[in-house]
């Protein structure tokens, strides 16, 4: 339901329901769901008539990276170090070209690509 908000910016639970197809969920499952995300205050919400516009309070990169963090208070002692380990690591085996710029850009090294200029002695 946040990527239908993230997509549309805000919307009614019926706009939202109506864009989730395939999901074979009811609109008072969309409705439930809604509510509860905004108790959690992960959405605000406006009345508009007799229903209510929904709106997402943070976008996903804001989102994922609470999540990050309550993911290392969990299982690291809130230490970055094993997360940004274990995350290289997975990265690695899903992506390895990724994962090896990213180990790049951890050591403050930049990728020199041809033609990019860098490295140059001219």
């Amino acid at each position: 339901m946040l990527e239908a908000l993230w997509n549309c910016d805000e919307a009614t639970a019926q706009a939202i329901h109506g864009a989730m197809p395939d999901a074979g969920i009811s609109l008072s499952t969309v409705q439930t769901t809604l509510e509860r995300l905004h108790r959690k205050r992960l959405v605000s919400r406006s009345r508009q008539g007799r229903a209510y516009r929904y709106r997402a309070v943070m976008d996903r990169a804001e989102l994922i990276g609470g999540l990050l963090g309550n993911i290392a208070q969990q299982l690291a002692a809130g230490e970055l170090a094993p997360m940004i380990s274990g995350f290289l690591n997975y990265v690695g085996t899903q992506a390895p070209e990724l994962g090896d710029e990213l180990s790049r850009s951890l050591r403050g090294e930049r990728h020199r690509g041809a033609g990019d200029g860098e490295g140059d002695d001219d």
